[in-house]
């Protein structure tokens, strides 16, 4: 085969377009910090780096749930410490007002407290967290305790919320619902609210003489089983609590090892790049020296 200075010519260029290619592929890893620019770099890691970043996208929308689901279940804590700290007042007032020493001026005073602890009962029912109601069900945008004026000075109270569940997903295909469901009992009262709004209601009757006692009815005994419920309900949110939180470590920790999974696939190691770079580069400089003098004189001028 013939060699002309066409074909050194032509040879020449290719291989320093090559290695210029090269160098460019290599400036741009070390100025993006990537080693794949574009899925053509390599196929099959590119795939592998877009699965990571995916599952990283994934999981850190499961830790924003589960941040979401944590913050509401510590508004629903407190909000239950606030009613047990409205429970212990009115067992006082009850055991006060049973006394046979008490005049009606008495009474009446330990009546108008009853009524203070029912509507500090109702604003606490009504909590609101982030502009939603906690006690409502999935109706969230409206209060879902209503007062209705009665004859009295203490107003019965209607539910108007539902009983359906708020649910985060915590992880993949596990839900877990954060807000209370209010139940009904036997008596069709919502637990625990409807149970004390009617009690605190006999207890003011009782006090005020604007309603008749029960007899088949104790307010101590139904204020100790409200509480009892209060306090079952404090717990099954301790539990939620412990649950969510040990799912978002859980998260956190994925997170982290799937970021280094992809920071080893995706990242540069900048010793070695730079050691490609120089070695490239050192075979470039290389290759114009020898090009300069195998090329015709009159050739090189030509390409200049």
């Amino acid at each position: 085969m013939r060699i002309t200075n066409r074909t050194m010519n032509n040879n020449l260029l290719r291989n320093l377009n090559r290695s210029m290619g090269r160098l460019d592929k290599i400036n741009n890893q070390l100025a993006s910090k990537r080693q794949i620019s574009v899925p053509s770099d390599d196929p099959v890691k590119a795939g592998v780096i877009l699965r990571l970043r995916t599952s990283v996208r994934e999981t850190e929308q499961y830790i924003r749930n589960t941040d979401s689901a944590i913050s509401w279940l510590d508004a629903t804590d407190v909000v239950l410490s606030d009613v047990i700290n409205v429970i212990h007042p009115a067992k006082e007032l009850a055991t006060t007002g049973a006394s046979t020493h008490l005049d009606e001026t008495s009474k009446k005073a330990l009546a108008d407290e009853v009524a203070q602890l029912h509507d500090s009962l109702l604003q606490l029912a009504n909590s609101t967290h982030g502009g939603r109601y906690l006690f409502g069900g999935q109706k969230t945008n409206e209060p879902p305790f209503e007062a209705v004026p009665g004859q009295g000075k203490i107003s019965t109270v209607n539910f108007k919320g539902d009983y359906g569940d708020i649910e985060y997903e915590i992880g993949v295909g596990v839900t877990m619902a954060v807000n209370l469901k209010m139940i009904e009992d036997s008596d069709g009262k919502t637990v625990p609210f409807g149970q004390l709004f009617d009690v605190l209601g006999q207890l003011y009757d009782e006090l005020s003489g604007t309603g008749e006692p029960d007899e088949d009815s104790s307010v101590l005994g139904s204020l100790e089983e409200a509480l009892d419920n209060v306090l079952q309900l404090v717990s099954e949110v301790g539990g939620k609590q412990n649950r969510v939180e040990l799912a978002s470590e859980r998260l956190k920790d994925l997170r982290l090892n799937v970021i280094q999974l992809m920071s080893e696939a995706e990242d540069v190691d900048y010793a070695e790049t730079i050691m490609h770079l120089k070695m490239e580069e050192f075979a470039y400089r290389t290759a114009l020296s020898v090009g300069a003098r195998i090329i015709q004189p009159s050739l090189v001028d030509f390409l200049r």
